[in-house]
């Protein structure tokens, strides 16, 4: 078992989605893949189930909060 607090996986988490630059940087949704299967032995469905999520959640918050999609002919 792992010593890894949920803070810890919190912060690798939000490392896979900051910015990167150079040659050879990876895109937010690779590193996560890597961490997931890599580190912790997931696998590929697990992987595409997470970023379903993160896809969906994502979207419901911009329809639901950008002005963009609020109804104007009040």
């Amino acid at each position: 078992m792992s010593n890894e607090t949920l803070y810890d996986l919190r912060c690798y988490v939000s490392d896979c989605f900051n910015h990167r630059e150079g040659a050879g940087a990876s895109s937010g949704y690779m590193m996560l893949s890597q961490l997931m299967k890599e580190e912790y032995d997931l696998d590929n469905n697990d992987v595409d189930e997470v970023v379903s999520n993160i896809e969906d959640m994502v979207s419901k918050f911009i329809m639901e909060n950008s002005p963009k999609f609020t109804d104007n002919d009040e």
